[in-house]
């Protein structure tokens, strides 16, 4: 049968397509084909087990026990290092020292060996490592609840798995550094499952459509984007797509009203009222995209300490209030006022930056203010 390619995620490779090595045939071939589908199986229990974690809400908060979610990748991950030994032991010398360069120049290789410390830890070590979840979503029926695990920092990891023993390699505690602490379990794990892939895609089970089977992984609760597939955006890639899309798109709203400046390392930040019509809502925004909107003929005013309003325009993205350049200009709320008054809230500097630095991380949240609901 052919394969149906158009099926396939962009950077995903056909099965008949030669991957970074060809497993030689025989018996070790048979039973690593073996373990891409256990692989793949424990990938799916990991994502089951986000719903199946016991939730109880008190006066002073919620209690989340991810206890399954750290079983089932314990066995995951456990699946993972069979894998990885299994190629290393089938391939020639030279073909290995390729394979075993890939562990630190390639982004998912260095994830397989990161994840290596976790695997060790279960194995080898007393000290079982638990996972982090700070964040729920509601659902209905045997989907309440669904929880978001991710990995702990390597700080935060027990003094005994951080331990490094004599002639052990520093490797797999560097890499899970760089590459896996603070990451969400479940894409760590498809980082894994697209490495073994990308190596010889000839042995990944797949489904009619020549995709990998049991992936895209089902969406239990509808929300906002996540990762499902070994070859989809990570949640990070796609929230910087998300913000670029929305940053080509003009605010919603009359007229954006600017009354404050805020900086922010290299980042020049101004806050101010958007215009809706029936009511005002706040803004915060950096210099280089009020530039782009006003390039592309939305309207901003600026508000003077003097009460003047005037209109702000931009030559070679740099923004002027009249003749003068906005960021010499003395806004209304930003002059010896630390904390001046924004719509009707005592709001800090600090708070804007940290305001600010939560929208980048989370494009939904920008994509709120910039083009609010009218």
């Amino acid at each position: 049968m052919e394969e149906d390619l158009m099926s396939l995620m962009p950077g995903q490779p056909a099965a008949a397509d030669r991957g970074l090595f060809v497993i030689p045939s025989g018996p070790g071939r048979d039973q690593l084909r073996r373990k891409y589908r256990a692989f793949g199986d424990a990938i799916a229990r990991v994502w089951s087990a986000t719903v199946g974690s016991d939730v109880a809400m008190y006066r002073e908060g919620f209690h989340i026990d991810t206890e399954q979610v750290s079983i089932d990748t314990a066995d995951g991950v456990t699946v993972m290092r069979t894998i990885d030994v299994s190629i290393c032991e089938l391939l020639s010398p030279a073909e290995r020292n390729r394979y075993q360069g890939l562990w630190s120049s390639d982004p998912d290789g260095r994830v397989v060996r990161g994840l290596l410390l976790i695997r060790n830890s279960e194995v080898h070590r007393h000290a079982p490592i638990n996972v982090d979840t700070d964040r729920l979503v509601s659902g209905f029926g045997d989907c309440a609840w669904r929880v978001f695990p991710q990995w702990k920092a390597y700080a935060e990891l027990p003094a005994e798995v951080r331990r490094l023993e004599p002639r052990q390699s520093r490797d797999p505690h560097d890499r899970y550094q760089d590459s896996v602490a603070g990451r969400l379990v479940i894409e760590t794990l498809l980082d894994a499952m697209r490495f073994f892939d990308r190596c010889d895609p000839s042995l990944t089970r797949r489904d009619d459509d020549s995709d990998i089977a049991r992936f895209p992984l089902r969406e239990f609760i509808q929300h906002t984007y996540e990762c499902r597939h070994p070859y989809w955006p990570r949640a990070a890639e796609y929230n910087d797509l998300l913000l670029d899309g929305m940053t080509l798109m003009p605010p919603i709203g009359r007229t954006r009203q600017i009354r404050r400046t805020v900086l922010l390392s290299d980042t020049t930040l101004y806050m101010g009222l958007t215009d809706l019509g029936h009511h005002s809502e706040s803004f915060v925004e950096s210099a280089d995209q009020i530039a782009w909107d006003i390039a592309g003929g939305y309207p901003y005013t600026a508000v003077t300490t003097a009460g003047d309003v005037i209109d702000v325009a931009e030559r070679d993205r740099v923004l002027i209030c009249g003749e003068t350049p906005l960021s010499e200009t003395d806004l209304a709320d930003t002059v010896g006022n630390e904390s001046a008054a924004t719509d009707d809230r005592e709001v800090t500097n600090e708070w804007i930056r940290t305001w600010w630095t939560k929208q980048l991380g989370d494009a939904y949240r920008y994509g709120a203010h910039r083009r609010p609901k009218m």
